[in-house]
C-alpha cells in the first residue's frame, strides 16, 4: 500500500470500521441482498493510515475502502496510490 507498512488497526476499532463500512455497502448496493455484514467483512485487514482506516478485500481485488470521521470512499490501486486517495478523500476547504 504504502513504502511503510501501515499499522494494524486495534480490533475494537476496526470492529466498529466494519460496521460502519458493511452499513455503506449496504445502503450503495443496487439490491437489498448484495449488501454486506460486519460478519462477511471479517477477515478484511483494517489498517491505521493517519486519521483514516483502510479496509483492504482479502485476494486480488482492485478496490480498497477509506473511512474516515468526514465519510467513506474507495479508490482501485491500479488508477491510484493510497497516498492519492487520502488526497482526494479528505474535505476541501
Amino acid at each position: 500500500m504504502t513504502d511503510q507498512q501501515p499499522a494494524m488497526a486495534p480490533d475494537d476499532v476496526a470492529q466498529a470500521g466494519r460496521v460502519r463500512l458493511a452499513a455503506w455497502l449496504t445502503a450503495e448496493a443496487p439490491g437489498p441482498d448484495l449488501g454486506a455484514t460486519p460478519e462477511e467483512l471479517a477477515d478484511w485487514p483494517a489498517y491505521q493510515v493517519e486519521e483514516f482506516l483502510v479496509f483492504v478485500p482479502p485476494g486480488f481485488a482492485n478496490l480498497i475502502f477509506l473511512l474516515s470521521d468526514h465519510g467513506i470512499s474507495s479508490f482501485a490501486p491500479s488508477e491510484q496510490t493510497l497516498e492519492q486517495a487520502i488526497a482526494a478523500a479528505r474535505p476541501q476547504p
